[in-house]
């Protein structure tokens, strides 16, 4: 301002799996004040980000979803039906009498195709979204797959596998004593590859079971198909250890059989790089993707996610790959230098989508039943960004009232300090909360001492729009801090706490107002400083950390619906810190660092790593002591 006053479902008593597995639980890290060794990757290059732009409600228990980049439609098989997504909202349900547990598209006959309890398929007009048909296929018909090039829909049964003539609607029963568990089909050959009991059976082109693929002791746990390669590549469970195997596609035998340390997970093949995606379960309740060459076979990175990966797809178009974990982070990998970022789209996620057209991406959740949508043509916004030119900023108050922008120059240093207000002293709290009122610049919220609060847009450059009053009593507050989007609805909010120890979130609606606040804690008297700092341990949603008496600092992680993972000590000693702040990512390697000003008046970054620990501390300024407030 210029002046202050201006994964499983139970039926019938039959417990059926969801299409992916879940695996609970966080990864313990332990970070410190102290300075530690190693480097502080400040010449590291982030991956070219995807921003969250939507989160649309779906029906109860979803499942597998199917995407037509041809139409712009994603169809969602859940308890309710088959949910529409039109592009970016929902559009209908489409009601399909039993419940599907599965759905896939033909995008060249616009025809959508519905597994159902009862033991059917439906058939689904994609113009109309009305039921033309409905195809008995067998019990259990949990998976159902589309060969577009032939016209051919392969429904996995309880005793095999059905084929529908997609001209006819005729079918001819293909019997696999394991079921089928996966479909993969290979449009160019005219080969399915059916996963049944830890084994691969190989139907070809005619319909007849061509061959079979059971590595001795090692039952089959995903497969995927590079079509233009013509290879396949399956994981094993870890029996005595996990392996990935790659199966030459023209006679369905072994080339080569890769060993693995790690237990293998899911696999997908980015067909225009020839890159192979494994997920990997870590030590403890950790994940990661293992990126493997095609040509060579030879294992090219090893990209750690924060849980297990759920769900893993590509989008050859862009080079991105997007693996979804339980915790419901998603990480967007860049095929290009293996960097990567996560986003939050939901927790259990169970199935995803791309859309090649609009390089969107479609991940189901099923605990929030939504699924997220993330947008490769999207720049997710940089939290402290007042000047738009895409780096971490900070602001900073003197005790005459003058308000400084210090610029970042994206590498942990500055750029010359601006006069951006005066007459800030009459404010006795300032938070910078990000984008909240939703025009895409960064913005600043004042309590004055009546207990008015104020939001001050920032205008993209430097500067400001004119001030709104955005709330009333917020004087009873002992602490008013940023919580990032910490119910994972992709609108920033703030953190209260009362003179008694309660904190409370005060939920932005994303337009410079508010939803109905929750509480979140008690006991938080106790804490000397509270402070947002963004993404801290790269799981996609905001955290907050909080400095207790003893100088301890903890970090407190949400878990994206509005409550709290397992809070943990990060650091000791931080009483000798007089203030903390969270920019963001101010150094420019893609993290959430802590800036903290000591009694001396230096600043000092504390770079985040999103691991398990901090690089070296570096001091980025002097003479710091006489502002009276840092955000």
């Amino acid at each position: 301002m210029v002046a202050a006053g201006d994964n499983s479902r139970a039926l019938g008593g039959v417990n059926v799996r969801r299409r992916r597995r879940a695996a609970a639980g966080m990864v313990a890290v332990g970070l410190g004040l102290a300075l530690l060794s190693g480097p502080l990757g400040l010449n590291a290059t982030p991956a070219v980000a995807d921003a969250v732009t939507d989160f649309v409600p779906v029906g109860e228990r979803p499942g597998n979803i199917a995407v037509n980049p041809v139409t712009n439609k994603a169809y969602v098989a859940s308890f309710e039906g088959v949910s529409v997504i039109n592009g970016v909202s929902a559009s209908g349900t489409i009601n399909t009498g039993d419940m599907p547990w599965d759905v896939e598209v033909n995008t060249v006959t616009n025809t959508v195709y519905a597994s159902l309890i009862g033991g059917t398929v439906a058939v689904v007009d994609g113009a109309t979204e009305l039921v033309k048909a409905s195809v008995t296929v067998g019990d259990e018909p949990y998976k159902v797959t589309v060969n577009e090039t032939t016209n051919k829909i392969y429904a996995g049964v309880k005793g095999g596998v059905t084929i529908i003539d997609g001209a006819t609607l005729a079918t001819t029963f293909v019997p696999f004593a394991g079921g089928a568990q996966d479909i993969v089909v290979n449009p160019v050959t005219g080969k399915a590859y059916v996963l049944s009991n830890g084994t691969i059976k190989v139907i070809g082109a005619g319909g007849f079971v061509t061959g079979t693929i059971a590595p001795s002791g090692s039952p089959i746990l995903s497969v995927a198909v590079n079509t233009v390669t013509n290879k396949v590549y399956a994981s094993t469970v870890a029996n005595p250890g996990s392996k990935l195997l790659v199966i030459d596609g023209a006679s369905d035998t072994m080339d080569a059989t890769l060993a693995s340390s790690s237990q293998l997970g899911l696999v997908a093949v980015n067909t225009a790089t020839n890159r192979i995606y494994v997920a990997v379960d870590g030590p403890s309740t950790a994940g990661g993707v293992k990126v493997f060459n095609g040509s060579t076979n030879a294992e090219i990175a090893t990209i750690g996610t924060t849980t297990r990966v759920n769900e893993l797809v590509v989008n050859p178009t862009n080079n991105k790959i997007y693996a979804a974990t339980y915790s419901g982070g998603t990480t967007v990998i860049n095929g290009q230098n293996n960097t990567n970022y996560t986003v939050y789209t939901g927790n259990e996620p169970v199935a995803a989508g791309v859309n090649t057209a609009t390089d969107k991406v479609y991940v189901v959740s099923y605990l929030r039943a939504s699924v997220g949508i993330i947008d490769a043509n999207v720049e997710p916004p940089v939290k402290n960004d007042f000047n738009g030119d895409g780096f971490a900023d900070v602001l900073a108050r003197e005790a005459s009232g003058v308000l400084w922008l210090y610029p970042g120059d994206g590498s942990g240093g500055w750029l010359p300090r601006v006069q951006v207000g005066q007459g800030w002293n009459v404010m006795n709290a300032l938070i910078a909360p990000g984008d909240f009122n939703g025009d895409g610049n960064a913005d600043v919220l004042a309590r004055d001492t009546g207990g008015l609060l104020w939001l001050y847009p920032g205008n993209g450059s430097g500067g400001w729009l004119s001030r709104v009053q955005a709330g009333t009593g917020w004087s009873g507050m002992t602490a008013i801090e940023s919580a990032g989007d910490f119910n994972g609805d992709s609108h920033v909010d703030i953190a209260a706490r009362t003179a008694s120890g309660v904190l409370m979130v005060y939920r932005g609606n994303g337009a410079g107002g508010w939803l109905s606040p929750i509480q979140v804690g008690t006991g938080w008297n106790g804490m000397s400083e509270i402070t947002g700092v963004g993404d801290f341990n790269t799981d996609g949603v905001s955290d907050l950390v909080a400095r207790d008496s003893s100088g301890a600092l903890w970090l407190y992680p949400a878990n994206g619906y509005g409550s709290w993972q397992q809070q943990r000590v990060i650091g000791q000693g931080w009483n000798v810190m007089n203030s903390l702040v969270g920019p963001g990512d101010f150094n420019g390697d893609g993290n959430a660092d802590i800036l903290a000003r000591n009694a001396a008046g230096e600043l000092w970054l504390y770079a985040g790593s999103g691991g398990a620990a901090w690089p070296t501390a570096s001091r980025v300024g002097t003479g710091w002591g006489g502002m009276t407030a840092i955000l």
